[in-house]
């Protein structure tokens, strides 16, 4: 791949994107290989967690200017932004949680990216910022949903209204961001936090992903628990599920 480094330690993804002099841009060749290597980590069972970051001192700056200015108007336009728009969709839908560490630069389209992601973790010098409205357009990769219904919706409106830049801490005050580290403790802190999930079975993760899925799409509370208990009757009585019991059990009879 020429825009992305990958590396997987102990069940955990670690996806870069690779492209610093222009600070991690989206560009299409870039979109590109990030789909091809989602769908690959998809059903590989060495991978139970990703972490997505940038190289250098950005998280993602946006789209690609040279590549996305080219487009003019709507017919050249919507095929272009709806091609990041569907991988951002495959993140934010994705069968594992997908953690994006925010290690600079989240501006525009950056924010749009952070947003597709299940976990925000940000360090102390990440700066966010909806500024698509001072460039006399809207977020247009998906980004403005997701931000509604991430935050309250007026919190979510004056970030989109005002294109305001704000702060990890301020984006962590208002529900963006789940965690704030300094810059030296990012990686080490979103790694422990990733390596407790990838500690844990493949089929709960993926099962627990499922349950998010059926919230996002709308199917009301009784249909989901539903969903819920079918779900965890053909996961009991498993090989494995039985191991925990029994040895559960075999501590309580030696207590």
């Amino acid at each position: 791949m020429q825009t992305i480094l990958f590396e997987k330690k102990a069940g955990v993804g670690m996806i870069t994107l690779n492209r610093p002099e222009v600070h991690n841009a989206i560009s299409i060749e870039l979109v590109d290989e990030l789909s091809q290597l989602l769908e690959q980590c998809r059903t590989d069972e060495q991978v139970k967690v990703l972490i997505l970051t940038g190289a250098g001192k950005s998280f993602v700056s946006g789209g690609d200017l040279p590549q996305f200015i080219a487009a003019r108007g709507r017919e050249q336009a919507e095929p272009l932004l709806g091609k990041v728009a569907a991988m951002l969709s495959t993140m934010n839908h994705y069968n594992k949680p997908i953690i994006a560490m925010i290690n600079g630069s989240a501006v525009g389209g950056g924010c749009e990216v952070a947003g597709a992601a299940h976990f925000r973790f940000a360090s102390q010098k990440a700066v966010f910022g909806f500024i698509q409205i001072g460039m006399h357009i809207t977020t247009g990769w998906g980004g403005g949903t997701r931000l509604l219904d991430l935050l309250p919706t007026s919190r979510a409106l004056a970030l989109l209204l005002t294109g305001e830049r704000i702060t990890a801490e301020e984006a962590k005050s208002c529900g963006f961001v789940d965690e704030v580290y300094p810059e030296d403790q990012l990686r080490e802190e979103v790694e422990r936090f990733a390596f407790k999930i990838a500690a844990q079975p493949l089929t709960g993760i993926e099962a627990y992903m499922n349950i998010l899925k059926w919230k996002r799409a709308g199917l009301d509370q009784e249909e989901r628990i539903k969903r819920e208990v079918a779900q965890c009757a053909d996961m009991w009585g498993s090989e494995e599920h039985r191991y925990v019991v029994d040895q559960f059990l075999s501590k309580g009879k030696k207590g």
